[in-house]
């Protein structure tokens, strides 16, 4: 199954799929990504990072990289091309083309995987069997969570990760993750994710009064940056989640679930007569 087809900004997936890489090969590097594609690794870091797009002599080379199948490909090119693109009718026309190749492969999408995300205890609950592997008790695992969660919900968790082979029946009585971490921004974007960050962020609010500052980091910014400056604060949050995340592959003896929000979002218009980067 493809995951192309949940992102809307080819650079979302590019850097997805290199972090995907990374974290299978401790070897992997950008400078060996940008080696195997035929292209200099400071022309990689830019096309990350936003400051240049790739031009049709890179996409094969890239697509051949990145292994995508025929249907893949001609996706991921029409990505690019729509974020390169800056008249706003041949930007619709490619929206629209977009909009259309995700709606039909969604189709061949179990309704499951995109549930996973739009039911929030899935994730916690899977992480909270890192922790409790020897309980299948859903009423007993909900009350474990804060806030808690009903046995019946908890129950639709339990089946959901089951049917995604994201968790397996253990010996201990319990249930077992198959794989260490889930993360929303490395597994589906688009449509599916929204719900679970608003409830995530709606959460956000509530822990802040209910949990102790010893047991909660809340902290809070208002600044004003340039688009370049705004898209090298958005690197360092994707660093700071990738070593959050390394952090999370290391841990043995986990004790709570936590959950992370990076929340980066504008405050003001552009100044009159300057137009917004879309």
């Amino acid at each position: 199954m493809s995951r192309i087809f949940a992102y809307m900004d080819y650079r979302a997936f590019l850097r997805d799929e290199l972090e995907r890489k990374r974290r299978r090969n401790g070897s992997f590097s950008i400078r060996a990504a940008a080696a195997r594609m035929g292209i200099g690794s400071g022309t990689l870091s830019r096309i990350l990072s936003g400051s240049r797009n790739i031009g049709p002599s890179l996409l094969p080379a890239i697509t051949a990289y990145l292994g995508l199948k025929a249907r893949e490909s001609r996706y991921f090119r029409l990505l690019v091309t729509f974020s390169r693109t800056s008249q706003p009718g041949k930007k619709r026309r490619y929206y629209e083309q977009i909009l259309e190749m995700r709606a039909a492969f969604r189709e061949t999408i179990p309704p499951e995987h995109y549930r996973i995300f739009e039911h929030w205890p899935c994730l916690a609950l899977h992480q909270l069997l890192r922790i409790v592997d020897n309980c299948s008790d859903p009423a007993r695992l909900g009350a474990m969570l804060q806030p808690s969660v009903s046995a019946a919900k908890m129950r639709t968790a339990v089946a959901l990760l089951l049917n995604n082979k994201l968790i397996r029946a253990n010996d201990r009585g319990g249930y077992t993750p198959t794989e260490k971490s889930l993360t929303t921004g490395e597994t589906w974007r688009g449509a599916a994710i929204h719900g679970f960050q608003r409830t995530t962020a709606a959460m956000a609010g509530k822990a802040l009064d209910a949990f102790p500052k010893d047991q909660r980091d809340f902290s809070t910014l208002t600044v004003a940056l340039s688009r370049e400056r705004f898209e090298a604060a958005r690197e360092i949050i994707r660093c700071a989640r990738r070593e959050i995340l390394a952090l999370d592959e290391k841990e043995s003896n986990p004790e709570r679930v936590y959950q992370l929000n990076f929340q980066l979002y504008p405050l003001s218009r552009p100044p009159e007569g300057e137009r917004s980067v879309s």
